[in-house]
């Protein structure tokens, strides 16, 4: 990471709260977030394009993906009300394909948050994974699990700057 990043990310981190002698602690790499569903194309994809565009807004150089569980849910498609109720918040999805979730994903990510699935994901290992298991159904209750996921976002955000 460039010196000018570095500052960028010192700078994101203060403006959480986290004094300038801890922020130096940090590491140069951005912070990045897998969040994991079954299919990888709903509850995840709301999720890591919402906290994307969130600290875009805020000006923290962290990241999010989505992840379906396993190669088996990779045929799966954007559901089409999901679709056109993201595209109406500015999120075009329709050609949106799902990756399955890799051992490597898990293991360079600062999080893994697993959404509405309790199922074994061999995938992540050892990694630590949170659960987000209220999270009702986003492409049949969009709006609630917007405000929902927007909720955890916000707790995850401020946790992120005080590591």
């Amino acid at each position: 990471m460039t010196a000018y990043r570095s500052i960028l990310f010192a700078a994101a981190l203060m403006t959480l709260g986290v004094p300038t002698a801890q922020a130096a602690e940090f590491p140069a790499k951005p912070a990045s977030v897998v969040f994991i569903c079954e299919h990888g194309v709903s509850k995840s994809l709301v999720a890591a394009m919402l906290f994307n565009r969130i600290a875009e807004q805020r000006g923290l150089a962290v990241r999010a993906v989505s992840r379906a569980v396993g190669p088996q849910t990779l045929a799966s498609k954007v559901p089409v009300k999901l679709v056109q109720n993201m595209d109406d918040d500015g999120f075009p999805v329709k050609n949106f394909r799902p990756q399955a979730v890799t051992t490597t994903d898990a293991d360079s990510a600062t999080r893994v948050v697993v959404i509405g699935y309790d199922g074994t994901i061999d995938a992540i290992g050892s990694a630590a994974a949170e659960h987000w298991d209220d999270v009702p159904p986003a492409s049949l209750e969009y709006e609630d699990a917007k405000r929902k996921i927007t909720s955890h976002i916000d707790k995850l955000l401020q946790e992120l700057g005080g590591q």
